[in-house]
């Protein structure tokens, strides 16, 4: 598969007005990815410059004043092509998951960089891992039908030691 790639004027470069994704929330933190490591990841347009990949880099490149973007060119592609690729590279994202152990070590190893300023903080890392863990338990329900009293001896221990995902309220035996 050929790739070209190019320099594009910020101006000439199309977003895609179906765009799916929300990524405002987002841009901010890579506006300070690119302020800190420079613009690494290009963006990827179609052979009419609009976005195929790329519009949440676009609107922090946009935000920081720059006038040139690092592109790939997709001319090679055909319009549906083009459409289930916009999707698939943001589900892809999406559907992707952390090992919160090794994050919170490499978190932990970082010492250079506020990594607050790219979403990422100890206290969020160790959040995100115990909302993983306890929205493992959201799916369960339990042996008790109103109003009759609760028997412990009917649960397992992993029913008795969990998390409620929506109050956060401790069920230990």
């Amino acid at each position: 598969m050929d790739k070209e790639f190019i320099t594009m004027k910020l101006n000439e470069i199309i977003p895609y007005e179906n765009n799916p994704r929300y990524n405002d929330e987002a841009v901010d933190y890579v506006v300070n990815s690119i302020k800190t490591f420079g613009f690494r990841v290009p963006i990827i347009i179609d052979k009419n410059r609009c976005i195929v990949a790329g519009h949440t880099r676009y609107a922090a490149a946009k935000k920081l004043g720059m006038k040139e973007l690092p592109c790939i060119l997709a001319s090679e592609l055909s319009e549906n092509q083009i459409r289930a690729f916009r999707i698939i590279d943001n589900q892809t994202q999406s559907l992707s998951s952390w090992d919160f152990s090794k994050l919170m070590t490499e978190l932990d190893d970082i010492d250079e960089f506020d990594m607050s300023l790219y979403g990422f903080s100890k206290d969020n890392a160790e959040d995100k891992e115990r909302n993983e863990e306890e929205s493992e338990y959201s799916g369960k329900t339990s042996n008790l039908d109103e109003g009759k009293e609760l028997d412990l001896s009917s649960f397992d221990e992993e029913e008795l030691n969990c998390v409620c995902p929506h109050c956060g309220f401790r069920f230990i035996e």
